[in-house]
């Protein structure tokens, strides 16, 4: 059965391929795969395809640079983005190429099937060139998508630029964050405990209450100190009950006869 169309899929994922392939094939497709940019364009410069497909994510030269290669060298190719990763930016870049349109994964028969119709259709409903005008155009074609590509692609590079710099402050940020933290804790928890306590003596305003209110906070203040107290304490009461005991058992030690 002589193929109808020849569709060209790009992507490092063969299972896109062999989708593609068992979604069109039957249908009198003739489907190609590449799994990178460089192995597409060396096809494409071996022979003409009718669509090509490629994923926008990929191991050195990406799905928009792709598209940029294809049309500069064969504007009326139709050529379909491939991805898991659609953005505003993206899209903007892919209008700028040219592309025919997005197709985001995950995938199924009948967004295969009716992408490439779509593809096709467009294709034919543009105008034929003539093989001197593109001659001509082609060299430009490919200057200015050159240039209004890399204008197109200076937001998502400042925003990697702003994400990077945010990961890297927040990194060198962190110690002073935990340090602040640690500080202001002590503040914080006698905040809390004054804020309870006032509440608790607008609510119950009784002596007795007022009265347990002024020793919590007193032990509160002064449980630093007594802890300290004990710490400096500690050595000098251990060598009294030494001595205590010493002498204690020199008193009792008997008279020799």
């Amino acid at each position: 059965m002589k193929a109808l169309h020849k569709v060209l899929v790009v992507d490092d994922d063969a299972i896109v391929g062999r989708s593609f392939d068992r979604v069109l094939a039957d249908k009198g497709y003739d489907v190609s795969t590449a799994l990178d940019g460089e192995e597409a364009l060396n096809k494409c410069n071996g022979e003409a395809y009718d669509v090509v497909f490629t994923d926008i994510r990929m191991p050195g030269m990406d799905g928009l640079e792709v598209a940029k290669r294809i049309k500069a060298k064969c504007p009326w190719t139709p050529v379909v983005i491939i991805t898991g990763y659609g953005t505003e930016e993206n899209e903007a870049q892919a209008e700028v190429l040219g592309v025919n349109g997005f197709v985001r994964k995950p995938l199924t028969p009948e967004m295969i099937e009716g992408i490439t119709l779509k593809a096709l259709k467009d294709a034919e409903a543009a105008p034929a060139a003539q093989p001197e005008l593109a001659a001509v155009a082609v060299p430009q074609t490919e200057a200015v998508i050159a240039e209004t590509a890399d204008v197109a692609a200076e937001p998502g590079m400042l925003k990697d630029v702003l994400h990077f710099t945010g990961k890297v402050g927040l990194f060198v940020a962190a110690p002073f964050i935990g340090l602040a933290y640690a500080l202001s804790l002590p503040f914080i928890g006698l905040a809390l405990l004054a804020w309870m306590g006032a509440r608790a003596l607008v609510r119950y305003n009784t002596m007795k209450r007022l009265a347990r209110f002024v020793k919590n906070v007193a032990l509160f203040a002064a449980a630093p100190f007594i802890g300290l107290a004990y710490a400096l304490l500690l050595p000098f009461v251990g060598l009294g009950m030494l001595a205590w005991m010493g002498a204690r058992m020199l008193i009792k030690q008997p008279e020799p006869k």
